[in-house]
């Protein structure tokens, strides 16, 4: 597991512990994780804007037409708007790398974009918001 996750667990469990013998400046993009283990998460903004809306994956999905993104632990910006050509992030929480495409039908034949395991990260500029279907790699 990547280090911020076991970071951000280490930091839940020893919250009560730790609660006023240190302060932090506060993180104005970081990540509040929305996923768990074995979930893939799509954001509707990028880490600059504060990830918004998420989209909680847990399979692979031919065509994100008929999914939205629903209001989470980043705020609701992009609620209700659907997936397909919508997303500008993913928070991955799984062993394997995921692929987000440009195509419906995994198709990489545009663009393609690998995240690797436990991996976030911004889509870049062929696949920001152009995005239209995801699946385990």
């Amino acid at each position: 597991m990547r280090i911020r996750k076991l970071i951000a667990a280490t930091a839940v469990a020893g919250g009560a512990l730790s609660a006023g013998l240190a302060t932090a400046a506060p993180a104005s993009a970081a990540i509040d994780f929305d996923c768990a283990t074995g979930e893939v998460c799509l954001y509707y903004n990028s880490s600059s804007y504060g990830y918004g809306a998420v989209y909680v994956q847990y399979d692979k999905v031919r065509d994100y037409s008929g999914k939205y993104f629903s209001s989470g632990r980043n705020g609701s910006a992009g609620a209700g708007v659907e997936v397909k050509n919508h997303a500008a992030a993913v928070d991955s929480w799984i062993s394997s790398n995921f692929r987000v495409y440009y195509n419906s039908g995994y198709s990489c034949s545009v663009a393609c974009q690998t995240i690797p395991s436990y991996g976030t990260v911004d889509l870049n500029s062929s696949l920001k918001n152009n995005n239209a279907s995801g699946q385990n790699v």
